[in-house]
This record gives C-alpha cells, sequence and structure tokens, in this order.
C-alpha cells in the first residue's frame, strides 16, 4: 500500500489590524500587525508577542503563547521527514493518479482551537467540506486510527489519516 506524509504546524493568524486606545496617542487608533514576533523568557516561560504599530509608529505587544521552559529541547533530530511545512495543500486526485492510497497527517504542533474538517477543508484541494465531513463519518479519515466527529479539535502530536478510495 503506497502511503504519503505530510508534517504540520497549525497556528492561529492574529488579526491584521485591532482597533485599540493607543497611550501614547491618548485616544483609540488602529494598530496593524507588522508580522514582527519576539520572544522573551524568564527561566521558567517563554512569551511570544506579535508586534504591532499605530498610524503614529507607536507599539503594541499582542501576547500570542506562552511555553514552558525544557531542556530536552537541545537533543539533536534523529530523522529527516519528507515534507516540512507549516501546512501542504493536497491534491487528493494527483496523488491518487500516482497510486496513493494512504495520505498520513502529523501534527507537529498546534496553537490555539483547529476543528479536523475546517483545516482539511482549506487544504484538500478536491473535496467540498461537506465530503470531508461525510468521509471522517465513515471511517475514510481518521484520527489516531478511530473515527472521530468532525468538529473534534486536533492537538499536538495526532495523525490524520485519509484512505483514497
Amino acid at each position: 500500500m503506497l502511503s504519503k506524509s505530510f508534517y504540520w504546524k497549525l497556528s492561529q493568524t492574529p488579526e491584521p489590524s485591532v482597533k485599540k486606545h493607543c497611550k501614547m496617542c491618548g485616544k483609540i487608533s488602529v494598530f496593524t500587525d507588522t508580522n514582527i514576533r519576539r520572544h522573551n523568557a524568564n527561566g521558567k516561560n517563554i512569551y511570544q508577542f506579535a508586534i504591532y504599530k499605530c498610524e503614529k509608529n507607536h507599539t503594541w505587544n499582542n501576547k500570542l503563547s506562552i511555553y514552558k521552559t525544557f531542556s530536552e529541547h537541545l537533543v539533536e533530530k534523529e530523522e529527516q521527514k519528507e515534507e516540512s511545512s507549516i501546512l501542504s495543500s493536497i491534491p487528493i486526485s494527483n496523488l491518487a493518479e500516482e497510486g496513493v492510497e494512504v495520505i498520513y497527517i502529523v501534527l507537529d504542533d498546534v496553537k490555539g482551537e483547529h476543528r479536523i474538517d475546517k483545516v482539511l477543508a482549506n487544504q484538500i484541494e478536491d473535496w467540498s467540506r461537506t465530503q470531508i465531513i461525510e468521509k471522517i463519518k465513515i471511517g475514510a479519515i481518521q484520527l489516531n486510527g478511530q473515527v472521530a466527529k468532525p468538529s473534534r479539535k486536533l492537538s499536538k502530536g495526532e495523525r490524520i489519516s485519509i484512505f483514497i478510495h
């Protein structure tokens, strides 16, 4: 049985602009995401911030995530992954023509809440969300080798299996 694996990192994208009171301007201003990320650490936690700026270049730091610090992250990677990207679009019909019968998606990292049906609907080119929901219900799409609800939230380390018929 020919299979193909994808490795995904899911994250929620912050809003591109936010209306907020600017302390420097003294009024409600529109803050725009600069797409610059900053990390601060205090020994126990690592904080990730998105940097926003108002029209007058005043900054606001929007806290995105808090991580616990640990030393195990220094271990070298043991295996090379086939594909590594934030999200890889999946062309089901092309893979079926190549003879692929099963697609595995490993979730390397998940930040925020992501439903299995919505994530797959955004990334699978040939299937609608309705088709994906039906395939989840009949077991053609499984989460960790089991049938799941289409509204099931995804977590780090889980594996989605898509059986192409």
